[in-house]
């Protein structure tokens, strides 16, 4: 139920958005892009600080750091790895069939070629595939740079004990109400975004690919499969996975499963600009897991470009209603 209503009231506020651009009450263009840059950077900073500050994570990482990094990185790749599989079979799929129907068919075609090549070949905002440039790496360095002096800035000082949670989701609420705003500019068809493949595809690729990740973690590790899955199962959501593995009477890999998640947001936010610049970018919305509704969003939506937002918040959202699901089945099915 907690899953359900955060994605109502996340909804509310990217909708109040989007009423505030159909009022005529919206800034220029450039001044909400602008505006997404400066509270996105004030988000990262808080998360750097939030890790930095915290004495009883880095009390942990050396606990448990091992299995939470191996969890993180091979969730991270087997997702990556299962959407560039996904989108390639779904393109020999339509060449098949566009094969078979032949050349009478082929303005229909024309058209599902050029939405296949919008969600998994070259969008707006992204390079053209096979084109190295150094600047793509501009972005994700800015980022890491903030994220990296939220860090070091958190564990120079004393621990503070804030609300991060309530902070964060202040924040977190005006960037997804500027995110409605921009996409309501964008002039994107909301319909045309939803009935697109992607919005089913990037999700189940997502849980595949991250599964396997779990798999791997377990043979590795040396742990039960049940116990890789439900590690793999949080999709990033560390803020829940980690309690219900807790709860369920096993807290040091409750303790892993909440680190694995939050390394996997951070990994995400690295990597999130550096994907989207691929042939493949929404693997940028696959690698940000249950965050791609929330956390991520905004980078998502910079680094992609707004058609990518419906596809983003639906992917993020049907993966956060799996996580209380999932990890509860997987673990305890001990296998």
């Amino acid at each position: 139920m907690g899953a359900f209503v955060q994605i109502l009231v996340l909804l509310a506020f990217m909708a109040a958005g989007a009423i505030v651009f159909f009022l005529r009450l919206a800034p220029p263009p450039r001044i909400s892009d602008l505006l997404i840059k400066i509270v996105l950077w004030a988000l990262l900073l808080v998360m750097g600080f939030r890790l930095g500050n915290a004495g009883e994570l880095r009390e942990r990482l050396g606990e448990i750091g091992l299995l939470a990094l191996g969890t993180a990185v091979a969730s991270v790749a087997g997702t990556v790895l299962a959407i560039r599989a996904a989108y390639a079979l779904l393109e020999a799929v339509r060449s098949r069939l566009a094969g078979r129907a032949g050349p009478a068919a082929a303005p229909g075609n024309a058209v599902a070629s050029a939405g296949a090549e919008a969600a998994g070949g070259a969008s707006a905002g992204t390079a053209v595939a096979g084109r190295f440039d150094w600047g793509h790496f501009k972005g994700p360095a800015v980022l890491l740079a903030v994220v990296v002096v939220g860090f070091v800035s958190g564990a120079l000082a004393p621990e503070v004990r804030l609300d991060y949670g309530r902070v964060t989701g202040w924040v977190l609420n005006a960037l997804l109400f500027m995110i409605g705003l921009q996409f309501a500019q964008s002039g994107i068809s909301l319909r045309a975004a939803f009935v697109r493949a992607d919005t089913a595809l990037v999700p189940a690729a997502t849980v595949v690919g991250s599964l396997a990740g779990g798999l791997a973690v377990a043979a590795v590790f040396g742990i039960s499969a049940g116990k890789g899955l439900a590690l793999s199962a949080g999709f990033g959501w560390y803020s829940l996975s980690g309690v219900l593995i807790s709860d369920l009477g096993d807290p040091a890999l409750g303790s892993a499963a909440f680190l694995a998640n939050m390394i996997r947001e951070a990994l995400a936010l690295v990597l999130i600009p550096v994907l989207a610049a691929t042939r493949r970018p929404y693997a940028a919305i696959g690698v940000a897991g249950a965050t791609a509704m929330d956390v991520t969003l905004p980078l998502i939506e910079q680094c992609v470009g707004p058609e990518s937002v419906p596809v983003s918040f639906t992917s993020g959202a049907i993966l956060s209603l799996l996580v209380p699901v999932l990890v509860p089945l997987f673990f305890s099915m001990g296998l």
